[in-house]
């Protein structure tokens, strides 16, 4: 990647933008204190890598943080609820590695959690289906 341009000034604080870093890949970034702000994404055709434990941060005060620590894939909500929406009348699904669905939420319908890719609990109109026993 070819850096065409970069430029030093004080904005109260030390503050170096990055101008053209790649064509098409970011047009400005500033970094303040070790922190990209105010950077203009363009088109991303290609992977956004980091290290462990660098996190993505959204929000003035950071509240939402996406994060790998090494071991674990961490979805940080720092205030509020946490809301996964799937448009239209779609299904949200937690999965294993693999393709088994470890639980499922319908829209405007059921819920259902399983055992080892087999249905256990699922919610109805009027209660609860449960398969197996409780104990």
């Amino acid at each position: 990647m070819a850096i065409r341009k970069i430029i030093s000034r004080s904005i109260g604080v030390d503050v170096i933008a990055a101008e053209d870093l790649a064509a098409g890949s970011v047009e400005t970034a500033e970094i303040q204190n070790g922190v990209v702000t105010s950077a203009k994404l363009a088109t991303q055709t290609g992977n956004v890598d980091f290290a462990d434990n660098a996190r993505i941060r959204l929000g003035d005060s950071q509240d939402l943080e996406v994060y790998h620590n090494g071991t674990e894939n961490i979805i940080d909500s720092n205030v509020g609820t946490l809301v996964l929406r799937s448009p239209g009348a779609g299904t949200i699904e937690f999965r294993d590695q693999g393709s088994q669905v470890l639980a499922q939420f319908n829209d405007n319908s059921d819920v259902r959690l399983y055992h080892n890719n087999n249905l256990k609990i699922a919610t109805t109109t009027t209660g609860v289906d449960v398969t197996g026993s409780s104990g």
